[in-house]
Formats: structure tokens, sequence, C-alpha cells
């Protein structure tokens, strides 16, 4: 409750001293029936207040904004954290009747945790350069971007990523839409000493003990990625996506983390296995400024270096080379009402459905987790 005082606080501030100054506070609530991602589930309601600041001079290309978040565990208390984030993004026309542009933008952002979980915490830097090119039949778009996250009681996971992509974007008359793109991925990581130790034969848990970790060896990917997009009525959309994602890094020391703190990367890093995704996506909107969106994937991960456990008392990774299979499923239903006073532009509602069934021969990756959730936001 003081931070949500304190930055409502920060709100009428702003406000009041920048008529240019656009706010947003959103609380939001979900229900989470396996927390951890675990074989073994755990329960518990998870409960977020965020607050977004947006400044925009007035003739100006470049947005400047503030976003925090407050976490909160209604059972793991302990687990409850922060995030602030502070960046500027802004977009320059160029070229002949200024139909090119150049997007770019950085920010810095910040996780804070209680000090039993500080191992979580870190600092990151990201910037991204876009440009889209307007070809007349199709739109080109290529950029880079790149990212420094820091891990203060984690060093050896402090890392460096790259990613370069380019994208070709065409429409048709049926009102079809066909997307190709291709990305380069590179991250590098500190490799410094570290506190950690092994953890039911894999993973990380902190203790007083100070070990040297070896240098993680660079890892690198390939993505192809391709989707249709079609408009089934012109309310109603779907789209058909495939995405392969190869390593190419052949051996790697890196593991990931057995448990789930609310952070993808460190319990699935994206650059630690091969992939191939299926997805799809149909998007209705409906009536009286509401909209849906059903949608589900599946992919099937091949690790590149992480072995599997067979079982809880399995210590020497019986399993071979851990593989998965991941589906999922998702329904969001959102509503905006406008009101387009001074002190309250817009109320938004959603409501939003997750189901996730990760099939593994690691025993410790073979969960099921399904969340409910809802939440308002106000827009001043």
């Amino acid at each position: 409750m003081k931070y949500f005082a304190f930055f409502s606080l920060l709100v009428l501030l702003a406000n009041s001293a920048f008529t240019q100054v656009t706010t947003a506070v959103e609380i939001s609530s979900y229900a989470d029936d396996n927390l951890f991602r675990s074989p073994e589930p755990q329960s518990d309601l998870l409960s977020d207040i965020g607050i977004k600041l947006n400044y925009e001079p007035q003739n100006s290309n470049i947005n400047y904004y503030y976003n925090g978040d407050f976490f909160s565990y209604q059972n793991n208390s302990l687990r409850n954290f922060y995030t602030h984030s502070l960046g500027v993004n802004a977009f320059n026309s160029f070229g002949r009747d200024k139909k090119q542009n150049f997007y770019w933008g950085a920010d810095l952002t910040l996780r804070l945790n209680n000090d039993e979980y500080n191992y979580y915490n870190y600092n990151q830097f990201f910037a991204y350069g876009t440009f889209r090119f307007d070809l007349d039949w199709a739109f080109l778009k290529s950029g880079y971007n790149f990212r420094y996250r820091g891990y203060s009681n984690l060093p050896e996971l402090t890392n460096y990523r790259h990613f370069l992509f380019l994208q070709l974007n065409r429409s048709f008359a049926t009102r079809t839409t066909i997307i190709l793109e291709a990305d380069l991925g590179y991250k590098s990581f500190a490799g410094q000493d570290a506190f950690f130790e092994s953890r039911r034969g894999m993973g990380r848990r902190m203790d007083n003990t100070t070990t040297t970790s070896p240098q993680i060896p660079s890892l690198s990917q390939a993505v192809f990625l391709a989707r249709i997009s079609q408009s089934l009525h012109p309310k109603l959309g779907l789209f058909v996506q495939y995405r392969k994602q190869i390593s190419l890094t052949s051996q790697t020391s890196f593991v990931n983390s057995d448990g789930y703190y609310q952070d993808e990367e460190l319990f699935d890093d994206p650059f630690s296995y091969e992939s191939s995704v299926y997805s799809s996506q149909l998007t209705w909107m409906m009536p009286w400024s509401m909209k849906l969106q059903l949608g589900g994937a599946f992919a099937s991960k091949s690790y590149i270096s992480e072995l599997a456990y067979t079982s809880a008392e399995d210590s020497v990774a019986q399993g071979g080379p851990r593989l998965d299979d991941r589906s999922n499923l998702y329904l969001n239903l959102s509503k905006t009402v406008h009101f387009n006073k001074n002190w309250l532009e817009a109320l938004h509602f959603n409501l939003n459905y997750s189901y996730i069934k990760n099939t593994s021969n690691s025993y410790w990756y073979d969960y099921k987790n399904t969340i409910w959730g809802g939440g308002i936001q106000w827009s001043f």
C-alpha cells in the first residue's frame, strides 16, 4: 500500500506539472494452481499494482515513460518484488514523401526482491533501432537490439544479448497478409565467481559457500518465422504461424533453473534449446468496445546440453538429453469504456485464462499450469 500511495502521489504531481503527461493505474489478480511450474503443484493468488507515466512534448516524435509494478503473493509474501522501468522511444520519417521510418528506443529496468530472494534481483539496459521501408508492394523491416542484464547475486548469469532481424510483410486484395522473418541472436555470459550449489540434481539454491563457476560458453541461434493472417470478417481475424529455432551452439554448460519465480529466462532460457512451434490466434472485435482473443500453441523443444532426471531420486540424469513438448491454450476478453473527461479518459477491463501442459522426459519439468485472472486499468 505504501508503494501504491507513493506512485499515486507521483501521478498527481506529474499531471499537475506537465499537461502532456498521460497516466494509467492498473490492478490485476491471478489465481495460479502451479505457482512454480513443478510436478509438485503449489497454488497461490498473485496481485499486481502498476503505474504507467508517459510524457510526449508538443510537436515531438519522442515519448518518455516510466512503468512501475509491485507483485504480491498471498501465500508466499517473502517472494514479493518490485520492477521499475524508465525509458524513451521515438521515430523519424525520411526519404521521398517521408514514407520510410526509423524507430529507436532504450530503457533501464530494475527488479527488486526481498532479502530472502535477492539473488533474483537484476538491473537491465535495453536498446533497439528498426528501419521500416515502404516498397509499395510490401513492407520491409530490419533492425538490431541489444540487452545487458546483470544479476548482482548470480554474477555467473550476468549476460549480454544481441539480435538482428529482417522481416517482409505483404498484404493482398483478399485481405490476406503474409509475414516472413529471419533472426540471428547471440548471448554471452560473464562467468564470474558465484554462490550456488546443485539442487535436486540440477538448478540453483543460494547458500554461504563461494564456488568458482567456469565461464559459460556463448550461445547463438537462428530463428525463422512464417505467419499467414486472414481477415474473415471486418471484425474477425485469424492467423496461423510456424516458428523454427535452430541453435548454432553445439555444446554449453548452461543449465536452466528448476524453479519458476516469475522470471521465464532463468527457468527456460530461449537460447538453451532448439524448437519447432505451431501457433494460431482468433481475434474478434465484439460489440460494445469488447475484444476476444482465443489462441494456442504447440512447441517441441530439444535442449542443447541439459540432461533428464527420471525421478526425484535420480541424481545422475538417467533420462539422457532433455526433450519437452509444450502445449498451451489461452483466452483474453477485454472491454474499454471511454469517458473523455479531464480527470478520467477511459477504463479498461480484462479477463484472462491460460492453460499450459509441459510433457518432459525430465521429472522436474513435467507439469501442468492453469491461471485465471482479471484486472482493471484507469487511464487519465
